[in-house]
């Protein structure tokens, strides 16, 4: 009798149990905004700086990968282009980053290395120059919170300007990120 009826509440613990489920989940998905300073290198696309101001995303993707977005909004300093009399002055712009970074430590503090493909938009006078390229990064990220980051980078691009020698920047900025 006793083993019948230790096998009966076995058999009705198993069949009434649920599914397992972790207490905290683990957050792979990033948002946050950041604003960074870069200067041209070479005159082909004749830009003195940019402060860039971007929405950044990212997803984890396992094994100390993840891949980011990087839309920005430019402010300009040109030398041709603007709306003055002698072309150079400030106007607005647009592109940005995508590409993966690799994280050497996952924990609150979180150096990384990258690499990205980079594109720069300029609105012109009387049309809106657009420049691709790549580029690396570097940084570093620390938790102030269970879900919030500050970090810092710097980055590298280099621009195809056809039918003039490549334009390159470097750049640095902050950011402020929170994981979901």
């Amino acid at each position: 009798m006793r083993k019948t009826l230790s096998m009966w509440v076995l058999v009705m613990s198993l069949l009434g149990a649920t599914n397992a489920m972790a207490s905290a989940s683990f957050a792979n998905r990033s948002l946050g905004l950041g604003v960074s300073a870069m200067k041209l290198l070479g005159d082909s696309i004749h830009i003195d700086w940019a402060v860039p101001i971007a929405l950044e995303g990212g997803l984890y993707v396992g094994e100390g990968f993840e891949i980011f977005l990087r839309p920005q909004f430019f402010i300009v300093n040109t030398t041709i282009g603007a709306n003055t009399a002698s072309g150079a002055g400030t106007i607005l712009g647009g592109g940005g980053h995508a590409g993966v970074r690799y994280l050497f430590l996952e924990e609150s503090i979180r150096p990384y290395v990258g690499i990205q493909i980079a594109v720069i938009a300029l609105a012109r006078q009387p049309t809106v120059d657009v420049y691709p390229g790549a580029g690396i990064q570097a940084g570093i990220d620390f938790f102030v919170a269970d879900s919030i980051s500050l970090g810092a980078r710097g980055y590298f691009d280099a621009y195809v300007v056809l039918n003039f020698p490549w334009s390159f920047d470097v750049g640095g900025g902050i950011n402020v990120t929170t994981y979901f």
